[in-house]
């Protein structure tokens, strides 16, 4: 599935014309919202901090003052926990990669800094994954729960600064809620959740033949 999703990713971007690139990373910082099947949550779940590395294409529209995105994602996400009134220890720990879509758009200028708002929606499929339970380990690959896309929309706000004629750094932060991961139960009213907020760096460069402004 994951081969898949890069075999399009790679069609698009060699066919598209006149676009620019980006790369980024930064931290992840998740924290699971886990609700069972009579409104019980796990109160005691902290986040866990990881990483996360983008990469992909920008479209630039009219006035180049808003771009289309299309790129990849790998992400990493774990939460720890734990409850004293029955001596129990339990931590998630997942890496997801999928297809990334969003839009950015630039609302303001002071001097070279440019600041901008992005909203995306990623589609994830699982890579791995484990759940601890006191000094036991299981696999998550092939559980209901875990083995199916994640959507993750996402709203965010940065700042770009130029470094030639040609290429762009930018700093942003992104705030995002995936939607309930499904379980193949459909008895079991448990929901799973992951919110996550990335904060990190990326380069934006402009490709050759690319008429558009950074």
């Amino acid at each position: 599935m994951v081969k898949k999703l890069l075999h399009v990713l790679f069609l698009f971007t060699f066919y598209a014309q006149g676009q620019v690139i980006y790369v980024e990373l930064g931290q992840s910082i998740s924290q699971f919202d886990y609700e069972n099947s009579v409104g019980g949550t796990l109160n005691n779940l902290q986040s866990g901090t990881n990483t996360f590395l983008g990469l992909g294409y920008k479209i630039p529209l009219k006035a180049d003052k808003a771009s289309i995105i299309i790129g990849g994602l790998w992400s990493n996400y774990s939460a720890i926990g734990g409850d004293t009134r029955t001596d129990s220890f339990f931590e998630w720990d997942v890496t997801y990669a999928g297809l990334n879509f969003g839009l950015d758009y630039k609302f303001a200028r002071s001097k070279e800094f440019v600041f901008f708002i992005k909203v995306t929606t990623s589609a994830e499929y699982l890579l791995r994954g484990t759940q601890t339970v006191n000094n036991q380990v299981f696999g998550l690959n092939g559980e209901d729960e875990f083995d199916n896309f994640l959507v993750v929309p996402r709203l965010g706000i940065g700042v770009q600064y130029p470094l030639s004629n040609t290429a762009v750094l930018y700093a942003q932060y992104q705030y995002g809620i995936s939607f309930p991961l499904v379980n193949g139960n459909p008895d079991d009213d448990e929901k799973l959740n992951i919110v996550t907020h990335n904060i990190g760096i990326g380069i934006t460069i402009k490709l050759p033949g690319c008429n558009c402004s950074l």
